[in-house]
């Protein structure tokens, strides 16, 4: 999964807001983790009081939904975290015929 930041005050200072987000040098990459606990799953921290626009390139993955947990640590005085994702809403292959 790759992350980039998405703060208002940053996206806001962009001139060309497309280029940033193309720009794969300013995303970073959290690993997938193939592990029991949680069971397939990235796990990784978030720095709370921040927006984060999350992807997962051209894995090919088909996501229907994703879930997300907290922490242990977290507490009710912590600042929100909001991720931004892209949705791409596929369609069938259909054949089109014009009669003539």
């Amino acid at each position: 999964m790759f992350i980039l930041p998405y703060d208002d005050a940053l996206i806001a200072s962009k001139s060309n807001l497309t280029e940033y987000i193309l720009n794969r040098e300013n995303y970073g990459r959290i690993n997938y983790k193939d592990k029991q606990n949680p069971k397939d799953s990235w796990t990784f921290p978030f720095v709370t009081g921040h927006k984060y626009k999350i992807h997962w390139s051209a894995t090919g993955v088909d996501f229907t939904n994703m879930n997300l947990g907290m922490s242990e640590k977290w507490q009710e005085t912590d600042k929100n975290v909001i991720l931004f994702a892209n949705y791409t809403d596929v369609r069938a292959i259909m054949d089109v015929k014009i009669g003539g």
